[in-house]
């Protein structure tokens, strides 16, 4: 059959064109640990049928298995990828770096013209030297012949070390002209150093190949992935009188190749990259053995008090786990972020609590009394772990680490040490071990001096710890009597004393704790 037969008819198709630079720029941008998903907003006016689009300025480190395309109604993606080169040449640089460029090839082609000249000079003024020295020996052979020193020698002689004299004076200009041109050379190679922009570029381009329906106006999304970009929470407390003004921030880096400008920032705590490995099984054998008398072996050790902040205000338990839950939390503000490597602090929410302020020591690891100031965290998010900068009326006190704090529970931070306030601590122990029964009691005595130098009373807290036993066979009692004042100790071990120190005053406390261990205990002689 005829294709091109009268009967038949005859199908006309448009091609897909060559590729139709659009702009697409970057809209929202969400910021895992340690990469970056990047949404690009396209509107563009199609016609109908096939259609190449083209998006430049895209960074060249864009994961090619993360593209994605949001299709509109009435328009099918038929293909997305990255198209890659290298751009080369100062034709190719931004107009900046060409310049640049430029001009280090002009001063670099001068000095060169300058320093063959110079090495012409030079040689002819070798030669000229050497003619002069040449004239002066005849001139010394001739005279004890001749009848005078004749006209002609000392013109000759003045004409040769004036002609010497004149290409001195040649070269030395041409050094000084070289050591100019090599101080502008020398600036303008420091200016393409400080802009970090190499002559060959590795960029890229999105191609997206469409087909539409019918022609008309569309608007649709664009996602990719990008490693060199990451974000860290920090934080910012502020003591105002009696309230606690706390903000969130978010630490942001990014070194993609493309400028994030007047974006929507989002900050996930999502671990794409973390994967559970189920645990290796053996095989466990088990075989009869004779009956062995058993010996506890105990260990002292330090326990982190497993919280994670200081309470809740309401009574409740918080409901969210640190770990357990991935949070996205927006920046309050649309932001721009360059490519450039360097740290920013982009605001994400803050609020304002009633503040608790006392003071507090904790004589075993300092000597300082500390200004505490604890509140609850009246925001809609979780503070999340990391550093935390101080700031009081008279500016920043230093900086600190804040854990993971839900929503309603209570923060604790400290401003600081009181300079007029101090605690000196002395501890020693004693054991004796029962003759008949082999039970072992070790007491340990610890004295806290307390001593005040302002001119005004001091209201702290002190705090010891008094060790917690988990197993039956030991116990910890603290001996009441010697006591003094009289502690008030938590489940946790901890032994508080609200103190008040006069003006220039001192005072004392006196703990006093017993472990008792029965004979087949082992291991605790000493460590307490």
């Amino acid at each position: 059959m005829n294709a091109l037969s009268s009967s038949a008819p005859i199908v006309v198709t448009t091609p897909v064109q060559t590729g139709i630079e659009v702009a697409a720029p970057v809209r929202t941008v969400v910021l895992l640990e340690d990469r970056a998903q990047v949404t690009r907003r396209v509107e563009v006016e199609l016609p109908a049928g096939p259609s190449r689009l083209r998006i430049a300025a895209v960074t060249p480190l864009a994961a090619d298995r993360t593209l994605m395309a949001h299709a509109a109604a009435g328009l099918r993606v038929d293909e997305l990828k990255v198209r890659r080169r290298w751009r080369i040449g100062a034709v190719e640089q931004p107009p900046d770096a060409a310049a640049l460029t430029r001009e280090a090839v002009r001063l670099e082609g001068e000095i060169t013209d300058r320093e063959e000249r110079l090495q012409v000079a030079q040689q002819r003024r070798a030669l000229l030297l050497q003619s002069a020295k040449l004239l002066v020996d005849s001139v010394n052979k001739e005279l004890p012949y001749a009848g005078g020193f004749e006209p002609r020698w000392e013109k000759d002689l003045e004409e040769a070390y004036r002609r010497l004299r004149e290409q001195d004076t040649e070269r030395n200009g041409s050094q000084r002209q070289i050591e100019a041109l090599q101080r502008e050379l020398d600036a303008v190679q420091m200016r393409q150093g400080m802009s970090h922009r190499p002559s060959e570029i590795f960029e890229a381009e999105l191609q997206l190949d469409l087909t539409a329906d019918k022609a008309g106006r569309y608007a649709f999304d664009l996602e990719y992935t990008v490693p060199c970009a990451l974000w860290r929470p920090i934080h910012r407390a502020s003591l105002l009188g009696e309230e606690l003004r706390f903000e969130c921030e978010a630490a942001v880096w990014q070194n993609t190749g493309e400028d994030w400008t007047d974006v929507e920032l989002r900050f996930s705590t999502a671990r794409s990259t973390q994967r559970a490995e189920p645990p290796l099984l053996e095989d466990e054998w088990l075989q009869p053995q004779r009956r062995q008398e058993k010996k506890v072996t105990v260990q002292v050790r330090d326990q982190a008090i497993a919280t994670t902040g200081e309470g809740t205000a309401s009574g409740g338990l918080p409901g969210v786990d640190d770990g357990g839950e991935t949070r996205l939390l927006d920046a309050a503000t649309r932001t721009t972020v360059v490519s450039d490597g360097r740290m920013r602090r982009i605001p994400v929410f803050q609020f304002t609590a009633p503040a608790q302020v006392d003071r507090i020591a904790c004589p075993e690891l300092e000597p300082l009394v500390h200004l505490r100031v604890r509140g609850a965290n009246a925001g809609k998010h979780p503070i999340l772990a990391g550093p935390v900068d101080l700031l009081r009326s008279s500016g920043y006190v230093g900086r600190s680490q804040v854990g993971f704090v839900a929503p309603g529970e209570k923060l604790a931070l400290g401003f600081g040490s009181e300079d007029g306030v101090r605690v000196r601590r002395e501890s020693w122990a004693s054991e004796e071990r029962a003759k008949l029964t082999g039970k072992l009691t070790i007491t340990r005595r610890v004295s806290l001096f307390l001593s005040n130098l302002d001119d005004s009373p001091a209201a702290f807290v002190v705090q010891e710890r008094v060790p917690v036993s988990e197993i039956d066979k030991v116990k910890i009692e603290v001996d009441v009597k010697e006591t003094k004042p009289a502690p008030v100790v938590d489940e946790q071990g901890i032994a508080t004393w609200k103190v008040v120190v006069a003006p220039h005053g001192t005072d004392r406390i006196s703990l006093v704790y017993q472990v008792s261990a029965s004979s087949d205990v082992q291991g605790l002689s000493g460590s307490v």
